[in-house]
C-alpha cells in the first residue's frame, strides 16, 4: 500500500456527497472515481467535487479504475453485490449502515473479506462523534462500572424521501434499518459489545395518516411499505438489557438523537453530555467539564480519517465486520419479533442466517 490511496465512492445521494467533501479534505487521499445509476446526480457530484473519472457501473469502475478503497454509499439491497466485487477486485471496502438488507447479504460480505483477506468496515460513524468518544472514555476509565441498561432514541419529524428508504426490498426496513440501527451499534459498543441474546419488539406505520402530504410523488406513495415507529427491548449476555426507539413520524419539533447508559457506579447521557453517580451517599454531577456532541456531519468526517488511517496502516478500523454482523443480527431479529408478535432468539436468527439469498443486479441507488 502506498501512502496516498485512491478512493472511489459508490452512490452520489445524500450520504455519497458527505463522504465527496470529506475525503477530499484528507492530504492521503485521491478521489479517481464515482459511480451512480443517474446520470445527473453522477455528472452533479462529478463536477462539484471535481472528479476525473465517472461510471453508471460499479463494474465498470472496477475494471477501468485501480482503486485501494471504495466506499458504498447504495441502498442496502446492492451492498453485498458491490461490496464483493470490490474485495475481488482488490479494493477495501467502507460499507454504509446497515450492512445489508437482511443477515444472509451481510454473512456473504463478511465471508468474501475473510476468504480475500480484504479491508472491509461499515459506516456506523456515530461512535465517532465527540460525545460518544467521551463516555467511552468514561466506561473504558472505569466510572460507569458494569453496565446494566441502556435505552436510546432516534426520533424525527420528517420522512427520509432523499432515497428510496421507505420500499423495504431497497432498504430493509424503515426507522429501524434505516435510521434507528445506529443507536443499537453505538450502545453495543458504548456497553463492550456484549453478546445478544433476544429482542421483543412492536412496530407501527402512521404513513400516509401522518406526513402523507409531504410524499414527493405517487410512487412514494404506493411503495412505502416499512415501519416509522419502533419499539424494542434487547437482552445481552452479561445481564445487560437495552431498550430502543426509533421514529420518521415525531410530532415533536426537531431531531431527538439521545441516550442513557447506565452502570452499577454511575451513568451516562447525551444530549447533553453527562455524567452522574452517587458519592459519600450525595447525587452528583461528574461531567468536570467533558465535551461532547452527537453531530452527525463531523463523526462521518472522523469516521472516514480513521477508515484511510486504518487501511494505510494495515490495522484493524473502529468498526470491525464481526460487530456489524452482531448488529444485523439484532436488526433482523427485531423485525422477525414486530412480525411474529413474540420474543425472538437471536442465536436462532443467526443459525437461520445463510448466503444464499444474493440479490445480483441490484445497481447502485445512492442514499
Amino acid at each position: 500500500m502506498t501512502d496516498r490511496l485512491r478512493v472511489a465512492v459508490v452512490g452520489c445521494g445524500f450520504q455519497g456527497r458527505l463522504h465527496l467533501e470529506f475525503l477530499k479534505e484528507i492530504d492521503s487521499v485521491e478521489v479517481v472515481a464515482v459511480c451512480d445509476l443517474d446520470e445527473a446526480r453522477l455528472a452533479e457530484a462529478a463536477d462539484d467535487y471535481q472528479v476525473p473519472a465517472r461510471f453508471t457501473s460499479h463494474e465498470d469502475l472496477l475494471s477501468q479504475q485501480t482503486v485501494d478503497l471504495i466506499t458504498v454509499c447504495t441502498m442496502p439491497d446492492s451492498h453485498p453485490e458491490i461490496t464483493l466485487d470490490a474485495l475481488a477486485a482488490g479494493a477495501g471496502v467502507l460499507c454504509e449502515k446497515p450492512m445489508a438488507a437482511d443477515l444472509d447479504g451481510a454473512l456473504a460480505m463478511a465471508e468474501a473479506a475473510e476468504r480475500t483477506g480484504g479491508f472491509l468496515t461499515v459506516g456506523y460513524n456515530l461512535r465517532y462523534s465527540t460525545a460518544a468518544q467521551a463516555v467511552r472514555a468514561f466506561v473504558d476509565d472505569g466510572h460507569l462500572g458494569r453496565p446494566v441498561w441502556a435505552r436510546g432514541s432516534m426520533l424525527e419529524t420528517a420522512i427520509p424521501w432523499w432515497g428510496p428508504h421507505c420500499t423495504k426490498e431497497k432498504s430493509g426496513g424503515g426507522a429501524l434499518a434505516s435510521t434507528a440501527v445506529h443507536m443499537i451499534d453505538l450502545l453495543m459498543w458504548l456497553a463492550g459489545n456484549p453478546r445478544p441474546i433476544a429482542v421483543t419488539a412492536s412496530s407501527a406505520r402512521l404513513f400516509p395518516r401522518k406526513r402523507g402530504s409531504t410524499a414527493p410523488d405517487a410512487w412514494n406513495l404506493d411503495t412505502y411499505d416499512v415501519e416509522d415507529l419502533v419499539f424494542g427491548h434487547l437482552r445481552f449476555d452479561s445481564d445487560f438489557w437495552m431498550t430502543i426507539e426509533g421514529a420518521w413520524t415525531w410530532d415533536e419539533p426537531g431531531w431527538e438523537c439521545r441516550f442513557d447508559l447506565v452502570g452499577d457506579r454511575a451513568q451516562a447521557g447525551v444530549e447533553p453530555l453527562r455524567f452522574s453517580a452517587e458519592q459519600d451517599e450525595q447525587l452528583l454531577d461528574v461531567t468536570d467539564g467533558a465535551r461532547g456532541d452527537m453531530d452527525f456531519p463531523s463523526s462521518i468526517r472522523r469516521q472516514l480519517i480513521d477508515v484511510v488511517d486504518a487501511l494505510l496502516m494495515g490495522r484493524s478500523p473502529l468498526v470491525t465486520v464481526e460487530q456489524a454482523l452482531e448488529v444485523q443480527a439484532v436488526v433482523d431479529a427485531f423485525y422477525r419479533s414486530t412480525e411474529e408478535g413474540r420474543e425472538v432468539s437471536v442465536r436462532d436468527v443467526r443459525a437461520s442466517g445463510s448466503h444464499h439469498a444474493l440479490n445480483r443486479g441490484a445497481g447502485s441507488e445512492p442514499q
